[in-house]
């Protein structure tokens, strides 16, 4: 049985609270995903990017995951990406500063660090109803499964 409501099932957003008292919708959609793997690399850098342990970065991070998943019209946000580039001409992604597309706000300034519980749920049931609930598997089951060729023993 899924912990997702009907409308979550449905890749409906789900709403959170920013500081300034407005409600937009999180919603993770293709676009989104390929800012963040854009933004950490990987699909890996993406599930690497916030420390757990304390010592290392979590706001940036964070931010970066709750922007992606307001880019487009249900969240109301529109990445500005920054980028750096080397003497030899190599670009590579500085910062995304996720504007509020009616009057330009920053989301780093929206957002209130006494909701990040209520944040990271709502980051935690976006994914879950972007990619459905976790089956347990790494992705592609549980490995070849194998059977026994008749005259076998």
């Amino acid at each position: 049985m899924s912990d997702l409501t009907p409308a979550q099932a449905l890749g409906q957003p789900v709403t959170i609270t920013l500081d300034d008292g407005t409600t937009v919708g999180l919603r993770y959609t293709f676009r989104s995903l390929a800012l963040l793997e854009q933004r950490f690399g990987s699909v890996a850098g993406i599930q690497h990017a916030v420390d757990q342990t304390g010592e290392g970065a979590a706001f940036g991070p964070l931010l970066d995951l709750i922007g992606a998943g307001l880019v487009g019209k249900v969240g109301g946000f529109t990445p500005h990406l920054r980028h750096r580039q080397d003497a030899a001409g190599t670009r590579t992604l500085e910062e995304i500063i996720y504007k509020r597309s009616f009057d330009g706000h920053d989301l780093g300034d929206l957002l209130a660090p006494s909701l990040m519980t209520d944040y990271a749920a709502a980051m935690q049931q976006a994914l879950t109803a972007a990619f459905g609930p976790s089956t347990g598997s790494s992705g592609n089951g549980d490995g070849p499964e194998t059977t026994d060729s008749p005259g076998l023993t």
